[in-house]
Protein backbone atom coordinates (compact mmCIF):
# COMPACT_ATOMS: atom_id res chain seq x y z
CA UNK A 1 0.00 0.00 0.00
CA UNK A 2 1.20 3.52 -0.77
CA UNK A 3 2.82 5.19 2.24
CA UNK A 4 2.23 8.74 0.97
CA UNK A 5 0.27 10.95 3.37
CA UNK A 6 -1.00 14.22 1.97
CA UNK A 7 -0.83 17.44 3.99
CA UNK A 8 -3.95 18.19 5.97
CA UNK A 9 -4.98 21.84 6.17
CA UNK A 10 -3.82 23.12 9.59
CA UNK A 11 -6.82 25.47 9.64
CA UNK A 12 -9.19 22.47 9.89
CA UNK A 13 -10.44 22.36 13.49
CA UNK A 14 -13.26 19.82 13.31
CA UNK A 15 -16.66 19.05 11.84
CA UNK A 16 -20.17 20.21 12.68
CA UNK A 17 -23.61 18.90 11.86
CA UNK A 18 -25.42 20.83 9.14
CA UNK A 19 -28.11 21.31 11.79
CA UNK A 20 -25.59 23.13 14.01
CA UNK A 21 -24.55 22.13 17.50
CA UNK A 22 -21.24 21.35 19.13
CA UNK A 23 -17.97 21.13 17.26
CA UNK A 24 -17.05 17.51 16.56
CA UNK A 25 -13.40 16.40 16.57
CA UNK A 26 -11.50 15.98 13.32
CA UNK A 27 -12.49 12.46 12.29
CA UNK A 28 -14.76 10.39 10.08
CA UNK A 29 -18.56 10.46 10.26
CA UNK A 30 -19.93 8.12 7.58
CA UNK A 31 -23.33 8.11 9.28
CA UNK A 32 -23.39 11.90 9.51
CA UNK A 33 -23.92 13.65 12.84
CA UNK A 34 -24.04 10.91 15.54
CA UNK A 35 -26.71 12.72 17.60
CA UNK A 36 -28.88 13.35 14.56
CA UNK A 37 -28.82 9.68 13.55
CA UNK A 38 -29.73 8.52 17.05
CA UNK A 39 -32.62 11.01 17.04
CA UNK A 40 -33.88 9.70 13.70
CA UNK A 41 -32.96 12.90 11.85
CA UNK A 42 -29.70 11.99 10.11
CA UNK A 43 -27.78 14.82 8.50
CA UNK A 44 -24.31 15.24 7.11
CA UNK A 45 -21.43 17.01 8.78
CA UNK A 46 -19.21 19.68 7.25
CA UNK A 47 -15.65 20.80 7.90
CA UNK A 48 -15.01 23.78 10.17
CA UNK A 49 -11.93 25.95 9.67
CA UNK A 50 -10.19 28.61 11.72
CA UNK A 51 -11.01 32.10 10.57
CA UNK A 52 -8.42 33.15 8.00
CA UNK A 53 -7.75 36.68 6.85
CA UNK A 54 -8.38 36.78 3.12
CA UNK A 55 -8.21 39.65 0.68
CA UNK A 56 -11.82 40.74 0.20
CA UNK A 57 -13.22 40.44 -3.29
CA UNK A 58 -10.14 38.80 -4.80
CA UNK A 59 -10.44 35.20 -5.89
CA UNK A 60 -8.02 33.22 -8.05
CA UNK A 61 -9.00 32.76 -11.67
CA UNK A 62 -7.76 29.98 -13.90
CA UNK A 63 -5.91 26.94 -12.66
CA UNK A 64 -7.16 23.67 -11.24
CA UNK A 65 -8.61 22.71 -7.86
CA UNK A 66 -5.23 22.70 -6.07
CA UNK A 67 -5.31 26.50 -5.92
CA UNK A 68 -8.17 26.21 -3.38
CA UNK A 69 -6.27 24.01 -0.91
CA UNK A 70 -6.40 26.61 1.87
CA UNK A 71 -10.23 26.47 1.67
CA UNK A 72 -10.33 22.67 1.87
CA UNK A 73 -9.42 19.91 4.36
CA UNK A 74 -6.20 19.08 2.49
CA UNK A 75 -3.59 21.37 1.00
CA UNK A 76 -2.66 18.71 -1.54
CA UNK A 77 -3.98 15.37 -2.80
CA UNK A 78 -3.38 12.90 -5.66
CA UNK A 79 -4.26 15.42 -8.35
CA UNK A 80 -4.91 14.86 -12.04
CA UNK A 81 -5.72 18.50 -12.77
CA UNK A 82 -9.36 18.33 -11.68
CA UNK A 83 -11.39 21.51 -11.39
CA UNK A 84 -10.95 24.73 -13.31
CA UNK A 85 -13.61 23.59 -15.78
CA UNK A 86 -14.84 26.11 -18.40
CA UNK A 87 -17.94 28.20 -17.90
CA UNK A 88 -19.54 28.25 -21.34
CA UNK A 89 -22.04 30.97 -22.23
CA UNK A 90 -25.07 29.75 -24.15
CA UNK A 91 -27.03 32.05 -26.41
CA UNK A 92 -30.13 32.36 -24.27
CA UNK A 93 -33.28 31.54 -26.15
CA UNK A 94 -34.88 30.30 -22.94
CA UNK A 95 -36.17 33.60 -21.58
CA UNK A 96 -33.43 34.44 -19.04
CA UNK A 97 -30.94 37.30 -19.23
CA UNK A 98 -27.74 35.23 -19.20
CA UNK A 99 -27.23 31.48 -19.36
CA UNK A 100 -24.05 29.49 -18.86
CA UNK A 101 -23.16 25.86 -18.41
CA UNK A 102 -20.36 24.70 -16.11
CA UNK A 103 -18.47 22.04 -18.08
CA UNK A 104 -17.91 19.46 -15.36
CA UNK A 105 -17.66 16.75 -18.03
CA UNK A 106 -14.18 18.18 -18.74
CA UNK A 107 -12.79 16.83 -15.48
CA UNK A 108 -10.16 14.05 -15.79
CA UNK A 109 -12.56 11.08 -15.68
CA UNK A 110 -15.45 12.95 -17.28
CA UNK A 111 -17.63 14.03 -14.36
CA UNK A 112 -17.97 16.30 -11.33
CA UNK A 113 -17.08 13.36 -9.06
CA UNK A 114 -13.41 14.19 -9.66
CA UNK A 115 -13.73 17.09 -7.22
CA UNK A 116 -14.67 14.65 -4.43
CA UNK A 117 -12.61 11.53 -5.06
CA UNK A 118 -9.05 12.84 -4.53
CA UNK A 119 -9.86 14.40 -1.15
CA UNK A 120 -11.50 11.17 0.04
CA UNK A 121 -8.54 9.14 -1.21
CA UNK A 122 -6.19 11.45 0.68
CA UNK A 123 -8.19 10.79 3.86
CA UNK A 124 -8.21 7.03 3.29
CA UNK A 125 -4.43 7.09 3.02
CA UNK A 126 -4.09 9.25 6.14
CA UNK A 127 -6.09 6.82 8.30
CA UNK A 128 -4.28 3.78 6.91
CA UNK A 129 -7.28 2.15 5.25
CA UNK A 130 -6.71 -1.02 3.25
CA UNK A 131 -8.72 0.50 0.43
CA UNK A 132 -11.57 2.82 -0.54
CA UNK A 133 -15.09 1.64 -1.43
CA UNK A 134 -18.28 3.05 -2.93
CA UNK A 135 -21.58 2.01 -4.46
CA UNK A 136 -22.03 3.47 -7.90
CA UNK A 137 -23.90 3.39 -11.19
CA UNK A 138 -20.85 4.69 -13.05
CA UNK A 139 -19.41 8.15 -12.51
CA UNK A 140 -18.44 7.89 -8.83
CA UNK A 141 -16.97 4.43 -9.25
CA UNK A 142 -14.82 5.36 -12.23
CA UNK A 143 -13.60 8.55 -10.54
CA UNK A 144 -12.77 6.80 -7.25
CA UNK A 145 -11.02 3.91 -9.02
CA UNK A 146 -8.92 6.35 -11.05
CA UNK A 147 -7.71 8.42 -8.09
CA UNK A 148 -7.16 5.35 -5.93
CA UNK A 149 -5.00 3.86 -8.68
CA UNK A 150 -2.95 7.06 -8.90
CA UNK A 151 -2.41 6.99 -5.14
CA UNK A 152 -1.57 3.29 -5.05
CA UNK A 153 -4.64 2.48 -2.97
CA UNK A 154 -6.92 -0.52 -3.47
CA UNK A 155 -10.52 0.20 -4.51
CA UNK A 156 -13.82 -1.67 -4.57
CA UNK A 157 -17.04 -0.63 -6.32
CA UNK A 158 -20.43 -2.16 -5.49
CA UNK A 159 -22.65 -2.23 -8.60
CA UNK A 160 -25.76 -3.93 -9.97
CA UNK A 161 -25.98 -6.27 -12.93
CA UNK A 162 -27.26 -3.40 -15.09
CA UNK A 163 -23.84 -1.69 -15.02
CA UNK A 164 -22.90 -0.93 -18.65
CA UNK A 165 -20.05 -3.01 -20.04
CA UNK A 166 -17.83 0.02 -20.86
CA UNK A 167 -18.03 1.14 -17.20
CA UNK A 168 -17.16 -2.35 -16.00
CA UNK A 169 -14.25 -2.41 -18.45
CA UNK A 170 -12.97 0.93 -17.14
CA UNK A 171 -13.15 -0.30 -13.55
CA UNK A 172 -11.32 -3.50 -14.47
CA UNK A 173 -8.63 -1.49 -16.25
CA UNK A 174 -8.04 0.62 -13.15
CA UNK A 175 -7.66 -2.62 -11.19
CA UNK A 176 -10.66 -2.09 -8.94
CA UNK A 177 -12.56 -4.95 -7.30
CA UNK A 178 -16.12 -5.02 -8.70
CA UNK A 179 -18.86 -6.63 -6.58
CA UNK A 180 -22.34 -7.15 -8.06
CA UNK A 181 -25.27 -6.70 -5.64
CA UNK A 182 -28.87 -7.84 -6.19
CA UNK A 183 -30.32 -4.36 -6.59
CA UNK A 184 -29.59 -0.68 -5.99
CA UNK A 185 -30.39 -0.60 -2.26
CA UNK A 186 -28.70 -3.95 -1.65
CA UNK A 187 -25.44 -2.29 -2.69
CA UNK A 188 -25.54 -0.41 0.61
CA UNK A 189 -25.89 -3.61 2.65
CA UNK A 190 -22.91 -5.18 0.87
CA UNK A 191 -20.89 -2.01 1.36
CA UNK A 192 -21.80 -1.73 5.04
CA UNK A 193 -20.52 -5.26 5.65
CA UNK A 194 -17.22 -4.44 3.95
CA UNK A 195 -16.77 -1.26 6.00
CA UNK A 196 -17.71 -2.95 9.28
CA UNK A 197 -15.77 -6.20 8.85
CA UNK A 198 -12.77 -5.02 6.81
CA UNK A 199 -10.63 -1.88 6.69
CA UNK A 200 -12.39 -0.26 3.74
CA UNK A 201 -12.84 3.52 3.78
CA UNK A 202 -16.33 4.57 2.55
CA UNK A 203 -16.61 7.19 -0.15
CA UNK A 204 -20.40 7.08 -0.51
CA UNK A 205 -23.35 6.57 1.82
CA UNK A 206 -24.40 3.04 2.83
CA UNK A 207 -27.01 3.70 5.54
CA UNK A 208 -30.77 4.24 5.67
CA UNK A 209 -31.97 6.92 6.01
CA UNK A 210 -29.06 8.17 3.92
CA UNK A 211 -26.70 11.08 4.37
CA UNK A 212 -24.25 12.53 1.88
CA UNK A 213 -20.95 11.03 0.82
CA UNK A 214 -17.67 11.25 2.75
CA UNK A 215 -17.54 14.73 4.29
CA UNK A 216 -13.84 15.11 3.45
CA UNK A 217 -14.62 14.54 -0.22
CA UNK A 218 -17.83 16.57 -0.42
CA UNK A 219 -15.82 19.65 0.62
CA UNK A 220 -14.33 19.55 -2.88
CA UNK A 221 -17.65 20.59 -4.40
CA UNK A 222 -17.30 23.99 -2.76
CA UNK A 223 -14.74 24.75 -5.45
CA UNK A 224 -17.54 24.86 -8.05
CA UNK A 225 -18.92 27.87 -6.17
CA UNK A 226 -15.46 29.42 -5.86
CA UNK A 227 -14.92 29.20 -9.60
CA UNK A 228 -18.38 30.57 -10.39
CA UNK A 229 -17.86 33.48 -7.99
CA UNK A 230 -14.53 34.30 -9.64
CA UNK A 231 -16.08 34.35 -13.13
CA UNK A 232 -19.55 35.80 -12.45
CA UNK A 233 -18.38 39.09 -10.99
CA UNK A 234 -21.57 40.88 -12.06
CA UNK A 235 -23.68 38.57 -9.95
CA UNK A 236 -25.44 35.25 -10.29
CA UNK A 237 -29.09 34.57 -9.53
CA UNK A 238 -29.51 30.82 -9.80
CA UNK A 239 -27.56 27.58 -10.17
CA UNK A 240 -29.53 24.60 -11.50
CA UNK A 241 -28.16 21.21 -10.48
CA UNK A 242 -29.06 17.58 -11.30
CA UNK A 243 -29.66 16.10 -7.85
CA UNK A 244 -29.95 12.69 -6.21
CA UNK A 245 -28.50 12.65 -2.71
CA UNK A 246 -27.20 16.16 -3.01
CA UNK A 247 -23.44 16.16 -2.56
CA UNK A 248 -22.76 18.71 -5.28
CA UNK A 249 -25.78 20.95 -4.68
CA UNK A 250 -24.95 21.17 -0.98
CA UNK A 251 -21.28 21.82 -1.77
CA UNK A 252 -22.13 24.69 -4.12
CA UNK A 253 -24.47 26.28 -1.54
CA UNK A 254 -21.86 25.88 1.20
CA UNK A 255 -19.14 27.32 -1.01
CA UNK A 256 -21.09 30.50 -1.68
CA UNK A 257 -21.98 30.78 2.02
CA UNK A 258 -18.28 30.46 2.91
CA UNK A 259 -17.32 33.21 0.46
CA UNK A 260 -20.10 35.49 1.73
CA UNK A 261 -18.94 35.03 5.32
CA UNK A 262 -15.41 35.98 4.31
CA UNK A 263 -16.54 39.04 2.36
CA UNK A 264 -15.59 37.51 -0.99
CA UNK A 265 -19.15 37.35 -2.34
CA UNK A 266 -21.36 40.41 -2.17
CA UNK A 267 -25.10 40.39 -2.55
CA UNK A 268 -27.58 37.56 -2.07
CA UNK A 269 -26.58 33.93 -2.47
CA UNK A 270 -27.67 32.44 -5.80
CA UNK A 271 -30.74 30.24 -5.56
CA UNK A 272 -29.89 26.55 -5.73
CA UNK A 273 -32.45 24.64 -7.78
CA UNK A 274 -32.50 20.84 -7.59
CA UNK A 275 -33.59 18.92 -10.68
CA UNK A 276 -34.71 15.34 -10.08
CA UNK A 277 -36.18 12.67 -12.38
CA UNK A 278 -39.29 12.12 -10.23
CA UNK A 279 -40.55 13.96 -7.14
CA UNK A 280 -38.43 13.52 -4.00
CA UNK A 281 -37.31 16.89 -2.62
CA UNK A 282 -40.27 18.34 -4.51
CA UNK A 283 -42.65 16.31 -2.34
CA UNK A 284 -40.91 17.43 0.84
CA UNK A 285 -41.17 21.08 -0.17
CA UNK A 286 -44.89 20.57 -0.81
CA UNK A 287 -45.31 18.97 2.64
CA UNK A 288 -46.32 15.68 1.04
CA UNK A 289 -43.43 13.74 2.62
CA UNK A 290 -40.47 14.05 4.97
CA UNK A 291 -36.90 13.83 3.78
CA UNK A 292 -36.29 10.43 5.40
CA UNK A 293 -39.07 8.77 3.35
CA UNK A 294 -38.44 6.50 0.40
CA UNK A 295 -39.77 7.88 -2.87
CA UNK A 296 -40.81 5.24 -5.40
CA UNK A 297 -40.12 5.95 -9.03
CA UNK A 298 -38.21 4.76 -12.06
CA UNK A 299 -36.10 6.64 -14.58
CA UNK A 300 -33.50 6.37 -17.31
CA UNK A 301 -31.62 9.29 -15.72
CA UNK A 302 -29.23 6.81 -14.14
CA UNK A 303 -26.96 9.16 -12.22
CA UNK A 304 -29.82 10.83 -10.36
CA UNK A 305 -31.96 7.72 -9.91
CA UNK A 306 -32.70 6.15 -6.54
CA UNK A 307 -35.62 6.25 -4.15
CA UNK A 308 -34.01 8.33 -1.39
CA UNK A 309 -33.09 11.96 -0.78
CA UNK A 310 -31.04 13.69 1.92
CA UNK A 311 -31.24 16.45 4.46
CA UNK A 312 -28.25 18.18 2.84
CA UNK A 313 -29.99 18.51 -0.53
CA UNK A 314 -33.08 19.94 1.13
CA UNK A 315 -30.98 22.45 3.09
CA UNK A 316 -29.17 23.61 -0.04
CA UNK A 317 -32.51 24.47 -1.64
CA UNK A 318 -34.26 25.98 1.39
CA UNK A 319 -31.34 28.01 2.73
CA UNK A 320 -30.75 29.71 -0.63
CA UNK A 321 -34.42 30.36 -1.42
CA UNK A 322 -34.38 27.84 -4.25
CA UNK A 323 -36.71 25.04 -5.20
CA UNK A 324 -36.84 21.53 -6.66
CA UNK A 325 -38.46 20.36 -9.89
CA UNK A 326 -39.01 16.93 -11.41
CA UNK A 327 -38.12 16.62 -15.09
CA UNK A 328 -39.28 13.50 -16.92
CA UNK A 329 -37.04 11.34 -19.07
CA UNK A 330 -38.89 12.52 -22.16
CA UNK A 331 -38.34 16.20 -21.32
CA UNK A 332 -34.68 15.53 -20.55
CA UNK A 333 -34.23 13.71 -23.86
CA UNK A 334 -35.58 16.72 -25.80
CA UNK A 335 -33.19 19.00 -23.89
CA UNK A 336 -30.31 16.60 -24.55
CA UNK A 337 -30.94 16.80 -28.30
CA UNK A 338 -31.40 20.59 -28.24
CA UNK A 339 -28.13 21.17 -26.40
CA UNK A 340 -26.27 18.92 -28.83
CA UNK A 341 -27.78 20.43 -32.00
CA UNK A 342 -27.76 24.10 -30.92
CA UNK A 343 -24.54 24.30 -28.93
CA UNK A 344 -22.54 21.16 -29.68
CA UNK A 345 -22.85 20.02 -26.06
CA UNK A 346 -23.78 16.37 -25.54
CA UNK A 347 -24.72 15.69 -21.93
CA UNK A 348 -25.77 12.67 -19.94
CA UNK A 349 -29.56 12.54 -19.78
CA UNK A 350 -29.80 13.75 -16.17
CA UNK A 351 -27.27 16.52 -16.86
CA UNK A 352 -29.45 17.84 -19.69
CA UNK A 353 -32.53 17.97 -17.45
CA UNK A 354 -31.68 21.42 -15.96
CA UNK A 355 -31.89 22.93 -19.44
CA UNK A 356 -35.38 21.47 -19.82
CA UNK A 357 -36.37 22.99 -16.49
CA UNK A 358 -35.83 26.65 -17.40
CA UNK A 359 -39.17 27.32 -19.09
CA UNK A 360 -41.05 25.62 -16.24
CA UNK A 361 -39.14 27.57 -13.60
CA UNK A 362 -39.96 30.82 -15.41
CA UNK A 363 -43.64 29.91 -15.64
CA UNK A 364 -43.89 29.19 -11.91
CA UNK A 365 -41.93 32.32 -10.93
CA UNK A 366 -38.87 30.51 -9.60
CA UNK A 367 -36.79 32.27 -12.27
CA UNK A 368 -37.21 35.77 -13.71
CA UNK A 369 -36.40 37.03 -17.22
CA UNK A 370 -33.67 39.24 -15.73
CA UNK A 371 -31.88 36.33 -14.04
CA UNK A 372 -28.32 35.21 -14.65
CA UNK A 373 -28.32 31.42 -14.52
CA UNK A 374 -25.74 28.61 -14.48
CA UNK A 375 -26.50 24.99 -15.36
CA UNK A 376 -24.19 22.32 -13.92
CA UNK A 377 -23.23 19.92 -16.72
CA UNK A 378 -22.21 17.01 -14.53
CA UNK A 379 -21.23 14.45 -17.19
CA UNK A 380 -21.13 13.96 -20.96
CA UNK A 381 -23.64 11.83 -22.82
CA UNK A 382 -21.02 9.23 -23.76
CA UNK A 383 -21.15 8.02 -20.14
CA UNK A 384 -24.93 7.57 -20.20
CA UNK A 385 -26.05 3.91 -20.07
CA UNK A 386 -28.71 4.48 -22.72
CA UNK A 387 -26.10 6.05 -25.02
CA UNK A 388 -23.83 3.05 -24.59
CA UNK A 389 -26.60 0.73 -25.75
CA UNK A 390 -27.78 2.89 -28.65
CA UNK A 391 -26.49 1.97 -32.10
CA UNK A 392 -27.96 3.69 -35.11
CA UNK A 393 -26.40 3.83 -38.53
CA UNK A 394 -27.30 4.66 -42.10
CA UNK A 395 -26.12 2.51 -44.95
CA UNK A 396 -25.54 4.51 -48.14
CA UNK A 397 -27.60 3.43 -51.14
Amino acid sequence: MNSIVYRQNPALVGFRSLAGGALLPVGDYPGGCPEGRVAGRPTSVAAVYEEQKRESGRLPTGGDMLQWGSYLPYLEWPSLGEGGTPLIELESTCGVNKLWIKAEWMNPTGSHKDRMSPLAVARALEVGADGIICSSSGNAGISMACYAAKAGLASRVIVTASLPKPVRQALATYGTDVVVAKNSLDRWRVMEEAVAKERWFPLTNYLLPPVGSCAWGVEGYKTVAFELAAECRNGLDAVIVPTARGDIIWGIAAGFAMLAKQGQWNGPLPKLIAIEPFPRISKVLQNEAVITNEFPGSTRQASTAGTTATDQSLRAVVETGGTALAISDEMAAVAQRDLAKKFGIYLELCAAAPYAAISHLLAQGSLAPTDRVVLIGTSAGYRDPIAMDATTSRVPA
